[in-house]
Formats: structure tokens, sequence, C-alpha cells
């Protein structure tokens, strides 16, 4: 894409002390600044971003660590004791830049702020891959827990919290019963990590789903007479995949005229509220921009960052949108042309 390609000056203020250290230690490993500098500090930002296959990457690493029964703590980016700051001119991906100064302002700090920051953490902890390294090292120094050799841990802490659910015969439960039923399983501790990890795996073990008007409550399938398709704006944040967040958006946009008019609009606001202030918005712009370009009918204004619908247009093109279609117009759907 264009925006991969077009590099542009970072042209951020930082601390004079965490660039020139930044810049010392890229010499000491490249033997010279350029272009080297620009090329370390963008895969660090991307990272940051949670971009990239690094940081799919440290997905891979995490959930290994938790496997393991591993303690390994998220990375967090350390504030710098600024004294005389100076503009930081190394060059990276335009698209980056402008992510991690949206990023910056999730962050409640500046954009120069959060780049020394990650520039501090380079200098004092490594690069990134050196980081990742480290890490995987350290988990396999650790002793290693005795494991069933006919089941890995996952399914093993899976099937312990199921038993726990089970015990009371109750035909759902609530999220503080499934925080309750980790704490039997060894080598985990109640987190957000540990309930995106486990939750999804102890609903298909009971054959359980989440219930339609509250979030926090998971039921027996059979107990309930779901819609198919389900309305994806009431599926819990930690049960959707990145496919499920375009499409609750896709659908809340297209419902925010209210069904009077041709035409809507749909802020970051409105999808940060449809996510409960859950979801950063520099992955926000990613998710609104990523359905603009795949569903006709909708257009991402990045100058306004707002989605806007041509209801008509999301209409015609019954095809292409056809997952919004089944759930909002099942007949016009099955009634509609196929040009």
């Amino acid at each position: 894409m264009s925006g991969e390609t077009n590099r542009v000056r970072l042209n951020l203020r930082i601390d004079e002390d965490v660039k020139r250290n930044f810049n010392n230690e890229i010499k000491a490993k490249f033997g010279k600044c350029r272009p080297y500098a620009g090329i370390e500090l963008e895969r660090e930002f991307r990272y940051f971003l949670n971009q990239g296959e690094l940081a799919d990457l440290q997905d891979v690493v995490d959930d290994l660590t938790d496997t393991l029964g591993g303690s390994e703590s998220k990375e967090k980016t350390r504030e710098v004791d600024r004294g005389e700051t100076v503009v930081a001119s190394h060059r990276i991906a335009e698209n980056v830049r402008t992510a991690l100064i949206s990023a910056s302002q999730d962050d409640y700090r500046s954009a120069g702020e959060l780049a020394e920051a990650i520039m501090y953490g380079y200098i004092t902890d490594g690069s990134v891959i050196e980081r990742v390294t480290q890490k995987l090292q350290r988990i396999s120094e650790e002793p290693q827990p005795d494991v069933d050799d006919s089941m890995g841990a996952k399914e093993r802490r899976t099937k312990t919290i199921a038993h726990e659910l089970s015990q009371s015969g109750a035909v759902g439960f609530s999220l503080t019963e499934f925080d309750n039923a980790i704490k039997a399983a060894q080598g985990i501790g109640v987190s957000d990590y540990t309930r995106k990890q486990y939750l999804p795996r102890v609903l298909d073990e009971l054959d359980f789903t989440w219930h339609p008007n509250n979030p926090e409550l998971y039921v027996d399938s059979e107990s309930l007479e779901l819609t198919n398709p389900r309305d994806p704006t009431k599926k819990p944040l930690m049960l959707m995949d990145r496919e499920d967040k375009r499409l609750a958006i896709k659908v809340a946009a297209y419902r925010s005229d209210g069904g009077d008019s041709i035409k809507a609009t749909f802020s970051i606001t409105d999808v940060v509220d449809l996510f409960k202030g859950q979801i950063r918005k520099s992955t926000v712009r990613r998710l609104m921009r990523e359905v603009a370009e795949s569903s006709p009918g909708y257009k991402y204004n990045q100058d306004r960052e707002k989605l806007g619908i041509n209801i008509k247009n999301v209409r015609r093109h019954n095809r292409e949108n056809e997952d919004l279609m089944r759930i909002e117009h099942d007949e016009l759907f099955i009634m509609g042309d196929d040009d």
C-alpha cells in the first residue's frame, strides 16, 4: 500500500539525552545512524501499536507463557524525566507516525513524550527482537510443570474451569463466577488475558453461549431461542475477533440513521461508545477504514474521522454486504437481485 512506503520525518520534540543515547545505541549496533535509526524506531512503534509480525509473535509468546504456567508481565512504557528537548527527525512510515500521534491521545501524554518513552525502552532494554528473545530464553529456563501427556495444559485448565462452573447445576454463569472458577485452575490467575484465552474454550466445553441481553451472563445454548445470525453489537468484546468487531461497527453504523434517512454518519466516539470504552481510538480508526474498504456504501472520512453510510448503496450491493443484510433485512437479501 502507498501508506506503507511513504516515509516522513518524525518531527516530534523529545528529551535531548534520550535522542542522543538512542542514536548512540544505533551506531554501536550498526556502525552508523542512517538509515538504521528510522528502521529500528519504526519497528518499535509498530510493536507498541500492535502492528506487524513481531506483535503477533508477542501474542504467541504470551500464549506460551500462559500454557507453561509462567508469569511474564506485560511491557510498559516508562516516563522519562525530561530536560532540554530537541526535534527527532528520524524517517518512518507516514501511517505509523499518524497512528502513534493518535495513540498518544489515548495514552494521556504528548506524542513526543510517548515517542521518547519508547526510545528510552530501546536504550535500557534493547530492541523488540532482543526483548522477545530474552523472554523466550527466560521461559525455556524455567522449570516445567508436570504435564499429563494425554492432555495439554490449556485443555486441562479448560476442563477444570468447566467442572467448577457445572457444580451448581445452573443453566448459566456470570463473569464473576467464571473468575472464581479460574482460581481453581493451576498456573493461571484472573486477568483480562486469561478471560480472553479461556472463556471461549469453556463455552465450547459446556455448549454455552453469551446471553443476548446481558454481556456478563453465559447460558446453556438450548435454554434460549437464538436468532441466526445473531446481533454482533451485543456480543461481549472479549469473545470478538477482528471480523466480529468490523461487523459490529458496520451494523451499528447502518442503524445510526434510525431508518429515517438515506445517509448516515458514525464517528469514532460512537464506536468507542459501542464497545463501552474498552477499545483504543487508534484501533477504532483502523477498523473503520477496513469496514469502508470492504463494504460498498461505506466511506471513511479521515479528516472528520467519521464513517459515512449511503443506505441506498449499501442495499444496492446486498450481495457484497450479505453479512449485514442477513442481520437487518433477511427478506430483502433473499429477494434481492443478483446484479
